[in-house]
């Protein structure tokens, strides 16, 4: 007996689609993240994804948000999750579980605990023993919480996700990895479908290919890729082959995409933050986004339906009206199968214009056919069925960006009359109902509409408003212009009744209920008043000294390297890096190069400010403005953590899934030494001659002398070795090659030793381990390239390593603490601030002032300053304003925007502080404008 035969669920999955204790249910499901909405917020959201037509919501459990450090948990306050589940239970809305143990979601380092990145030896998301005697603790704590809301429990989740598109990562054992999940799901007696999602496509390796691991698709196309139906159709056939609905865990949020996957047979619609939110605290990452780096702003909001501060965007409207025509159309489409069988043919628009017709054969009879509009205009277009020409009396046409959803010879029995038929239908049915012998139909057009219906026992007909009426026996067709509306009566000489109403689509978005004698209910257009600021708020500001070392607290002694963050227990917040050069009497110092640093690093000499840079985990120079000649010199490094990745990519250390925070060292550089030209130069056919040409005995004196790069050839790629010697200098310890502006790889030999590869997103390499200083060392770079692309520049930095160092760190409480007692310190000022390169403040505002019972959007405007927002003792977020060459690309929501949830405001006495650091080098920090905008909420909570 196979695992999946010994889940007994109430959640039954097939290739027809999902039942749901027995009923054939379309799942619409919106991403709902609680752990990025304040508790308070958390019954306005679920309400507001119920009233966009939402029937679930999918919603991931972060590790490392729970376990605050090390066998140390928390569900308490704003991490009680059982609560969650509860309100969305008592909301009827279906949950998608997805407790991990990796999430990703832009979130710090994929919910995995950051204490499991100073393991040199552990397989992170793999069949390794320790990782998952690490996930056996977190799942011993959600899972039974997950049990406990089970549908058919206390709550309504309908399946468990693992893990997160695996196939992303290079998992050595899916099958043992998954696998494993599984086994501890189901010894916590899990009874709902157990899923695994592929973030590629990859299904089977997503799911470890896993008996009892149900596979499910993460698609994020171009909306408007007219081929995207043949991309469904073919998850489609591939699972049906398995029995298993495609269900589409993840996708993008506009409402058009989703109509087209629901068109294309999908049976779980799951468009990924549809309802956006906030990483409040230090729980953003830093991940490939950017060129090549980004850090995820703390507003998390890609454009859904929901704003991250719970305003309704009009997406939420298409929503609840394709919410509409899954209800109208009921067991016929959540049963349906798309069809290539069909008949059906489209003129009047090529098939790069208007995709389909895209058909769905409904369970019962009939078809729901989509027409897609994927290009740049409107298109008018006709389609043909059964030697007919449709529609016949009006035009179908199609705005750019639509996709219609019509029925087309569908039997009425679908809905209660027993007989009749829609022939054809150019406007959407977007409600059905029958009360004994009264059935209801509200239809959606756009522009021209015509429905055509046939009954065998038809009576009579009577039109309103602007329906013209065609009848050819048994036939009537109902046509309405662009812009009008009406309705009909029907009457059949069996005693049903039909009523249709045919709204033009701005109406159908408005349309709030249908009541049971059919009366329709409309939203009140919103008159809300256009957003007013509020009363002037009264500033101070407290000084903080250079790189503001006075924050830090928990000193640890490094002796005489420095250690990468995780190794000393810091996982979160600011850190200050303290050692000394003691460099050459002779030599005077240029600049400091950092080793291995990453996230955001400031750096300060004697107390002279030198920069902010975003090095990604490698190597980063900074050179100073004059070189100094100090004997002894003080170092200062500044270190935040941003936040760990939540991707693995290997381009950079800090995108590994375990990439550290910090830095391993600095270097006082004395000297570059500029080594483009006289290299020997020797062009081999092959990469497999990597090893042919390193020997220190082969003789080189044949081989041309040319500069750097500078070979011709007609070979591509090309590759070749260049060799050269030279002396580095007796005074320093240590020595990185630098190779700026290069766009290729390059192998690094030292005297016939393999140091390692450089490219261009890491282009520093440490050789100390292989050179003596005073003697005379072979240096051979072998290139691997494209003729014509830059290799940049060879540069050899030589200096001394910084000793003595010192750590200290202060978290999210700790730096709350230090706002505290610098309040009482701080002067009166005004907007707007102006704060020195390099230097630091506090700055409070009087929040008094302001409606504690709204919330409140804050917009910064300025620039070359880093701000970091608190109240009440929460961290609310993080911006960073422009810049011209400290700021990295930010990415994820709106860059400039904080939000203060108004349950988190105190009627009298908030402290809001903002912790200010001017970031660019040469150039003051101005926060021009800090503005308090009320958030509108045009859906109340009931």
């Amino acid at each position: 007996m196979s695992v999946q035969d010994k889940i007994k669920t109430v959640v039954q999955l097939s290739k027809e689609g999902i039942e749901i204790n027995g009923k054939p249910t379309v799942i619409l499901c919106a991403s709902l993240f609680y752990f990025r909405i304040p508790r308070e917020l958390w019954k306005n959201r679920l309400l507001k994804v119920k009233k966009a037509g939402y029937n679930s919501i999918d919603v991931y459990f972060p590790w490392n948000f729970h376990e605050t450090e090390q066998n140390n948990w928390d569900f308490s306050g704003e991490k009680d999750v059982e609560a969650f589940l509860q309100m969305a239970a008592e909301e009827g809305l279906y949950v998608v579980a997805r407790p991990g143990p990796y999430i990703c979601s832009e979130w710090d380092g994929g919910a995995l605990p950051s204490y499991l990145f100073s393991d040199a030896n552990i397989r992170l998301r793999d069949n390794d023993p320790v990782f998952l005697e690490h996930v056996n603790r977190w799942f011993d704590q959600i899972l039974p919480i997950l049990k406990r809301f089970e549908l058919g429990q206390q709550g309504t989740i309908i399946c468990v996700q693992l893990d997160n598109e695996l196939d992303f990562y290079g998992c050595q054992d899916p099958n043992g990895y998954i696998s494993a999940l599984r086994d501890m799901a189901l010894a916590k007696n899990l009874e709902v479908p157990l899923i695994a999602c592929a973030g590629q496509g990859d299904l089977f390796l997503a799911s470890g290919n896993s008996d009892g691991v149900i596979p499910a698709c993460n698609l994020y196309p171009n909306d408007r890729d007219p081929e995207f139906e043949a991309k469904v159709h073919a998850y489609v056939d591939t699972l049906s082959s398995e029995n298993i609905p495609l269900m589409v865990t993840e996708t993008n949020r506009s409402h058009f995409l989703l109509r087209r996957l629901l068109a294309g047979g999908a049976k779980l619609l799951g468009p990924y933050l549809q309802v956006s939110g906030t990483n409040f605290g230090f729980t953003n990452a830093a991940n490939n986004w950017g060129d090549p780096l980004a850090l995820l702003t703390s507003d998390y909001d890609f454009g859904g339906m929901i704003s991250s501060t719970g305003e309704v965007r009009p997406e939420a409207y298409e929503g609840r009206l394709m919410s509409r025509v899954i209800q109208a159309a009921g067991d016929s489409l959540a049963l349906s199968s798309y069809t290539n069988d069909h008949g059906f043919s489209l003129s009047g628009a090529s098939s790069y214009e208007v995709t389909g017709p895209n058909v769905l054969q409904l369970y019962g009879g009939g078809y729901l056919y989509s027409l897609p509009n994927v290009s740049n205009q409107e298109q008018t277009v006709a389609i043909h069925l059964e030697g007919n020409t449709f529609p016949e009396h009006t035009k179908l046409t199609i705005p750019e960006g639509c996709c219609p959803l019509l029925l087309a010879q569908t039997p009425l029995s679908h809905w209660g009359v027993p007989e009749g038929k829609v022939e054809f239908a150019t406007a959407e049915l977007i409600y059905a109902q029958t009360q004994g012998d009264q059935t209801y139909f509200v239809f959606s057009g756009q522009g021209e509409s015509e429905l055509s219906l046939s009954f065998p026992n038809l009576l009579e007909v009577e039109t309103n408003g602007d329906l013209q009426l065609k009848q050819e026996g048994e036939r009537i067709t109902l046509t309405a212009q662009r812009n009008a509306a009406g309705s009909a009566k029907i009457i059949l000489t069996t005693g049903q009744n039909l009523t249709i109403n045919l709204l033009q689509r701005e109406q159908a978005l408005r349309l709030k209920e249908v009541l049971v004698d059919g009366q329709l209910i409309f939203d009140e257009l919103s008159t809300q008043p256009i957003e007013k600021e509020i009363p002037q708020i009264e500033w101070s500001v407290a000084a903080l000294k250079n790189g503001a070392p006075e924050l830090g607290g928990n000193s640890q002694q490094l002796g005489s390297d420095a250690e990468l963050l995780e190794n000393r227990g810091v996982y979160k917040g600011y850190s200050w890096y303290k050692a000394k050069f003691i460099s050459p009497e002779s030599k005077g110092v240029s600049g400091v190069l950092l080793q291995n640093a990453s996230d955001i690093c400031s750096v300060y000499t004697d107390d002279q400010y030198h920069g902010t840079v975003v090095p990604g985990g490698g190597s980063y120079y900074i050179p100073f403005e004059a070189e100094k000649a100090s004997r002894e010199m003080k170092l200062l490094v500044r270190s935040e953590i941003w936040g760990h990745s939540n991707f693995d990519d290997a381009r950079l250390p800090a995108f590994r899934l375990k990439g550290q925070k910090g830095l391993t060292g600095a270097v006082a550089v004395t000297d570059i030494v500029k080594l483009n030209s006289n290299w020997r130069f020797k062009e081999v056919r092959s990469s497999n001659e990597h090893h042919s040409y390193t020997s220190l005995s082969c003789d080189t004196k044949s081989w041309p002398l040319i500069s750097w790069s500078s070979w011709m050839t007609e070979h591509h790629p090309s590759y070749g070795y260049y060799r050269k010697s030279f002396s580095p200098s007796a005074h320093s310890n240590t020595w990185v090659l630098h190779l700026p502006g290069i766009k290729s790889l390059v192998t690094v030999f030292i005297n016939g030793n393999e140091a390692g590869k450089v490219n261009p997103l890491n282009p520093y390499i440490d050789l100390t381990q292989w050179i003596r200083g005073g003697e005379e060392t072979q240096l051979t770079l072998f290139l691997e390239t494209y003729y014509g692309l830059s290799a940049g520049n060879v540069l050899l930095y030589e200096g001394v390593k910084a000793v003595d160092w010192e750590l200290t760190s202060a978290d999210e409480v700790d730096l709350w603490n230090q706002a505290v007692k610098a309040k009482s310190l701080a002067t009166s000022t005004e907007l707007p601030v102006e704060l020195v390169s390099g230097s630091s403040a506090w700055l409070f505002g009087n929040l008094d002032v302001i409606d504690s019972t709204s919330c409140w959007k804050v917009l910064c405007s300025g620039s070359n300053c880093k701000l970091t927002f608190y109240l009440n003792g929460r961290l609310l977020g993080r911006i960073w304003n422009p810049s011209k060459t400290s700021r990295p690309q930010m990415r994820g929501g709106n860059d400039q925007l904080t939000f203060i949830p108004g349950p988190w405001i105190h009627k009298k006495g908030n402290t809001f502080a903002i912790l200010l650091e001017s970031t660019e080098q040469c150039e003051s920090g101005i926060i021009e404008e800090i503005r308090f905008l009320p958030v509108i909420d045009e859906w109340k909570s009931r």
